[in-house]
């Protein structure tokens, strides 16, 4: 039933913010001298934003409360974009062409409800309605501040909000290569193709240095048990599902990013 995975994916959710929460917020960063486009039409420059328009042929992706169906995306065309230190190679891709993903509040709508329903249930009322509450409040604000961005040659996290920063946990921008992807999945498993979408993205990838890998949930995601049941070892990474994951799916598919069946 949904109930209990919906209680499952708010536990791990929980423990991540709580356990990992270095991780879990330090990809909200924009790095410096980065370019991207926001729903208004702007276009932010390492956080100094100014207005613009679009290139020839570019549309804007940014529609809100939508379904998780992959759909027409931003695309810019930047000459300056660089590939991420420490990967190797283009990464997969061609061309320069930078992909913006959807945003989707289906997430937030899911936790802001949840709450909403826990709230009806006295013996629930006082434990999991506040904190289903506080996630929705922050999985929205969130979602209307992150982008997650494709190129050519890597995947990128931004916070618009931020003028610059690198990630808190393991140092190094919030960019990964694609050829340094080991392994991705959407919990909980299944949910990608229904109707709610996932709670949960995970990634792994090998760029961030190697003596860096055990820090945060990489603990567990490298351990010996892991690894006996077929783990690559490497930076394990976790964020809430709060843009069109179908759409991304797509994106990591089309550039050949690793992954474990």
């Amino acid at each position: 039933m949904m109930m209990p995975a919906f209680t499952q994916a708010l536990s791990i959710l929980f423990l991540v913010l709580v356990v990992h929460q270095p991780n879990f917020t330090a990809a909200f960063h924009v790095p410096e001298g980065s370019t991207t486009t926001t729903a208004a039409g702007m276009i932010s420059r390492g956080g100094a934003t100014e207005k613009g328009v679009l290139p020839p042929g570019s549309t804007s992706s940014h529609r809100f409360f939508k379904s998780r169906k992959p759909s027409t995306t931003t695309t810019l065309k930047l000459s300056s974009q660089q590939p991420a230190g420490g990967g190797g190679g283009d990464g997969g891709g061609g061309g320069d062409a930078i992909t913006v993903i959807d945003r989707d509040f289906r997430v937030a709508s899911i936790f802001l409800l949840g709450a909403v329903g826990f709230a009806q249930i006295p013996i629930l009322k006082f434990v999991l309605a506040p904190v289903a509450g506080l996630l929705g409040v922050l999985f929205l604000v969130q979602t209307f501040r992150l982008q997650f961005v494709c190129d050519a040659q890597a995947f990128e996290l931004l916070n618009t909000s931020k003028a610059s920063g690198e990630n808190i946990l393991v140092g190094g921008q919030n960019r990964w290569t694609y050829n340094s992807f080991v392994n991705y999945e959407f919990f909980p498993k299944g949910w990608i193709d229904q109707p709610q979408g996932p709670i949960l993205v995970y990634f792994k990838e090998t760029q961030t240095p190697k003596d860096q890998w055990e820090k945060g949930p990489g603990a567990a995601a490298n351990s010996e048990q892991a690894k006996e049941k077929g783990a690559v070892p490497g930076q394990a990474h976790f964020f809430p599902a709060l843009c069109n994951t179908q759409q991304l799916r797509a994106e990591w598919e089309k550039r050949g990013c690793s992954k474990l069946e």
